[in-house]
């Protein structure tokens, strides 16, 4: 247990710094659903690669069967979340848009209590309000102006969300899926993210085939891609699948998508304040003390 939950909070960690290079890549003139195209190309290709040079044989045909099914689509959800989370914040409140498509991973939590008998304690019922609490107020303290109809994408994006949390996590539940390797499970949701990819983009298809192809041809794509993958490879191959397993094994597997979500919240928070200098309001202070709370009580 102690292993699955390390492995949570750093890739929930990874994905701050990974949420910084999707950021700045606009600024390059690179288009962020192409960036993310490029980037579950490479994941694939590394991750499927490996996979092949140190797989040591099939123990469960049904298993490669049934967790290629479930996380392929984990990808595609996973895709269609941001794309629609963006549209929405377009039109809307993007605290309040960011809040709800963050407070997804209800839904992982509920599977693993509901389907898998995960036990709910107080503690855990405690941490998750503290949790959902520390939304809400880190959602208030982002931009809220906006007019446009968005309450139908953003719950089209928290639907997104926490299906997709909820397809990642059910191979961690069986062992026949548990014996599939961090690195097939990583190709398999990098083939549900290109796929996502192209069926966001399947109404103009030859202008998103183009844009694949002139991507393809610039150097600072790739080490966009590259620099995007890295972290979230190595996080994917070593800790995000085997540190789920690890916590359904000790019977807590709902635990794992409001610790990875957590940890990076409280990494941003922890960055802006130590290294960007940021001067923060006594509500983001209060925020990040109902979040560290929430991760401690989750798992006390």
């Amino acid at each position: 247990m102690t292993f699955g939950i390390i492995a949570m909070v750093l890739v929930g960690c990874s994905w701050t710094v990974c949420g910084y290079i999707m950021g700045n890549a606009p600024k390059h003139n690179i288009d962020s659903k192409l960036l993310l195209f490029f980037g579950a190309l490479l994941s694939f290709i590394f991750s499927f690669g490996y996979g092949i040079a140190t797989m040591q044989g099939i123990t469960s045909y049904t298993g490669y069967i049934f967790c290629f099914a479930v996380l392929v689509f984990s990808g595609i959800f996973n895709f269609f979340q941001l794309d629609v989370m963006s549209l929405a914040m377009q039109r809307g409140p993007n605290g309040v848009i960011w809040t709800i498509t963050q407070a997804g991973f209800i839904l992982p939590f509920l599977m693993g209590i509901v389907f898998f008998d995960v036990k709910l304690s107080w503690y855990m019922v405690i941490g998750f309000a503290s949790i959902l609490i520390s939304l809400v107020f880190f959602g208030m303290t982002q931009n809220n102006s906006g007019q446009g109809k968005w309450k139908l994408l953003v719950s089209i994006a928290f639907l997104m969300a926490g299906l997709g949390q909820c397809f990642s996590n059910i191979p961690s539940y069986y062992a026949e899926t548990n014996a599939v390797s961090g690195a097939f499970r990583t190709a398999f949701w990098s083939i549900g993210m290109m796929i996502g990819a192209i069926l966001v983009n399947i109404k103009k298809i030859k202008t998103f085939a183009m844009g694949v192809k002139d991507y393809s041809k610039r150097f600072e794509v790739w080490k966009y891609a590259f620099m995007l993958q890295i972290f979230e490879l190595i996080a994917s191959l070593f800790l995000l699948f085997y540190g789920m397993d690890a916590l359904s094994n000790a019977g807590v597997g709902a635990i794992a998508y409001p610790l990875m979500v957590c940890s990076c919240l409280i990494c941003f928070e922890v960055i802006s304040i130590a290294i960007l200098r940021e001067k923060k309001t006594i509500l983001q202070v209060v925020a990040l003390l109902l979040c560290l709370a929430g991760v401690v009580l989750l798992f006390y």
